[in-house]
């Protein structure tokens, strides 16, 4: 008991934020399933697979206005959370870089819809959608995370979105209301992020600036490469989404985007310890400590797929309020298992300690594998079937995780011989 105590004690700060952040990422994943059976059943299969498809698009944009700074910028907070005057030149940094992208990427999703007959058709549902990506306009995910004070995003989070979450039920109460999804979505994130910018600037002594073109130019140097990874990694990850769409129907995106929610579900545990254990991991280079976070991950995803592998045909039924061939979505499940391991060394080792370039180099090489295993496919008139995009996603990840282990080896004995 005593040592529990002092195990408590001493990594009292580690504890406190994996508990909030556990609970905001069980949040995060569970407040979508709670109107997915809903919506489904309120629009309809075709329609909701319109909303999915514009909320994929609008995840690409996202991803060029965050611009890998969640990731990076929480290590420069981390290593300057003293300095004031530093931290008010990172948050001020990334939010004039996040802006200026916004704005590109506005006029870059008009051109994109316009281009394409059936998104043309729902340009305003396009439009409307893109407005989720205030989250990463204005949330500072990154500093909270680098101060180590998840309880503030968790808090920010949890209290606006349930109230936007539970207006869903409210106002969408036929399928001409579908608009008011991305409506409501849009002014829940909004809020959030303007809480959050308020909290960090009038409560934690954050001041306002104007925009350092050469800290921002070092910031955008120093994010490009994970951005390029993520980028990347996005588009080859999600553009299943539209290849479902265009090649399947629309009604078999929700099929294809529920075996993806249940993935993103069951890597969330892992996700919530390598978040928590980054700072850290960038701190002190702890070669054993990663072995262990490593096995526990891996630990975690055999077990969490076991279960929800044997009560599929249960959750399958609430969620689509039919019955559907189920093994697709058991290939699916194996992705949490060989994506746990593999973005672990990406992120806690690779990034935490320097190596961000060997990210980068394995996203390259698991796209190519994917491109030509697609071709593959398209070739051999595969693709008008939902199993063979689940296939294509779980030949990346595998590519991925074979190169990332020998990354592994070689980051190991190169840290080792320091």
């Amino acid at each position: 008991m005593v040592n529990i105590k002092e195990f408590a004690k001493r990594h009292s700060v580690i504890l406190q934020n994996l508990s909030f952040l556990s609970i905001l990422q069980i949040f995060l994943l569970i407040a979508p399933l709670i109107t997915y059976p809903y919506l489904t059943q309120t629009l309809g299969r075709e329609l909701y697979g319109y909303i999915i498809s514009a909320q994929v698009l609008a995840s690409y944009f996202s991803i060029i206005i965050d611009f890998g700074s969640n990731s990076v910028c929480a290590k420069h907070v981390s290593q300057n959370r003293d300095n004031k005057e530093k931290l008010s030149e990172i948050v001020c940094s990334v939010f004039y870089t996040r802006l200026l992208l916004w704005i590109i990427g506005l006029f870059v999703l008009l051109a994109v819809v316009m281009l394409i007959p059936t998104y043309r058709e729902q340009w305003l549902l396009f439009l409307l959608t893109y407005g989720v990506t205030t989250n990463e306009l204005l949330f500072p995910q990154y500093f909270f995370q680098g101060i180590e004070k998840m309880k503030y995003s968790t808090i920010i989070n949890i209290t606006i979105k349930s109230v936007f979450i539970a207006l869903i039920f409210v106002v969408v109460k036929e399928q001409s209301d579908y608009i008011f999804v991305p409506i409501l979505n849009t002014i829940g994130y909004l809020s959030g992020g303007f809480v959050a910018m308020f909290t960090i600037f009038k409560t934690m002594g954050i001041n306002w600036s104007r925009p350092n073109i050469k800290a921002m130019k070092s910031y955008i140097k120093d994010s490009s490469t994970i951005f390029a990874t993520d980028l990347i990694c996005t588009i080859k990850d999600k553009l299943n989404y539209l290849f479902v769409g265009l090649f399947a129907g629309m009604d078999n995106v929700v099929i294809y985007d529920l075996g993806s929610k249940l993935y993103n579900l069951l890597i969330q545990p892992n996700n919530i310890i390598k978040t928590v254990l980054f700072p850290r991991m960038a701190q002190t280079r702890n070669i054993n400590a990663f072995k262990k976070s490593l096995l526990l991950t891996l630990g975690i995803s055999v077990v969490l797929v076991g279960i929800v592998n044997i009560f599929l045909p249960q959750i399958v039924e609430f969620f689509l309020h039919e019955q559907i061939v189920l093994w697709p979505i058991r290939l699916f499940l194996l992705a949490p298992i060989i994506v746990s391991v593999s973005v672990m060394i990406a992120n806690n080792l690779c990034v935490a300690f320097g190596y961000n370039k060997y990210v980068l180099y394995s996203i390259i090489i698991t796209t190519i594998t994917y491109l030509v295993a697609f071709a593959i496919m398209y070739f051999c008139d595969m693709l008008q079937y939902t199993y063979s995009f689940i296939l294509l996603a779980i030949i990346s990840f595998l590519t991925e995780l074979i190169y990332r282990l020998f990354v592994y080896k070689k980051i190991v004995k190169l840290e080792c011989n320091k």
